[in-house]
């Protein structure tokens, strides 16, 4: 797969379907790569040129040893690197987790480059008030896992993730997830996330272009997405039955289904506001 030199990493990134066609471009969640939209690239790639990076600290790109080399606003950054280096100058910017508050912060830095968002399993600040419970529980969890991986690396943190997982393939594959990753990266990525601006205040009037928000009816993070939603009026916000946190991975199929059904709608000025149970 192609990779582009920056100032201080490599970025990897996947590049798929018909260069000339409209550009969707795919941010993956925290701890995974560009992989885990292997299940879309397929049927996105039928009408869109279809962009996937490793972001940095993640895959195959590189991963600084310095702490201050992983900020939200330097994320967005690569991406934009990215995008010129490719000749993109609007693309459809889908992020799921971490990847969605990557494309928050591009989103509103650079929103004359969207023709459509989606944000997927994810938030615009990390604390507030009105967050629940299993949401901070969620973040404590995470703050735990980096005192771990800063005690004894990133193969213990996968031994322990995969200690409740009962069947081996499952368990192996995630203790790969957590070997791929460099402690400095982890940590990287995770120091980011935490420290990334509140954009709560902003996303009303930054973020005019077509949203689609979707959220897992049992993901511990539902309650940042529902704050978000109460500032994007104009959004639809769909909630997956049954579902937990990281809806492209445990339910690709009707995900694909939501995002392509809106990019449709996009295309043929139906309109987007409303909220949707799949």
């Amino acid at each position: 797969m192609p990779e582009l030199a920056l100032d201080d990493i490599t970025l990897h990134y996947q590049d798929a379907g018909d260069p000339e066609a409209p550009a969707v471009v795919l941010l993956h969640g925290f701890t995974s790569d560009l992989r885990m939209w292997t299940p879309h690239v397929d049927p996105l790639s039928v009408d869109y040129r279809v962009v996937a990076p490793d972001m940095r600290g993640h895959g195959a790109s590189g991963a600084p040893e310095a702490p201050e080399s992983y900020t939200m606003e330097g994320y967005a950054e690569d991406l934009r690197d990215l995008l010129d280096h490719l000749g993109v100058d609007v693309c459809a910017l889908v992020g799921c987790s971490f990847g969605g508050m990557v494309a928050l912060q591009f989103a509103t830095t650079w929103p004359e480059r969207i023709a459509g968002l989606v944000l997927s399993d994810t938030s615009a600040a990390y604390d507030h008030p009105a967050y629940a419970e299993e949401c901070r529980t969620r973040e404590q969890g995470i703050l735990a896992t980096e005192d771990i991986a800063r005690r004894f690396g990133m193969a213990e943190v996968g031994k322990r993730a995969a200690a409740s997982i009962t069947d081996p393939f499952l368990a192996s594959g995630m203790r790969d997830r957590y070997a791929r990753m460099s402690t400095e990266g982890f940590l990287g990525a995770a120091k980011a996330r935490r420290e990334r601006p509140d954009l709560l205040p902003v996303i009303r009037e930054r973020l005019t272009m077509p949203t689609l928000v979707c959220i897992g009816e049992n993901d511990p993070v539902r309650s940042g997405s529902d704050l978000m939603v109460e500032q994007l009026t104009g959004a639809r916000y769909s909630t997956f039955r049954d579902t937990g946190h990281g809806i492209p991975a445990r339910r690709p199929e009707l995900f694909a289904r939501e995002v392509l059904g809106f990019f449709t709608d996009i295309e043929e000025g139906r309109p987007i506001a409303g909220r949707r149970t799949v």
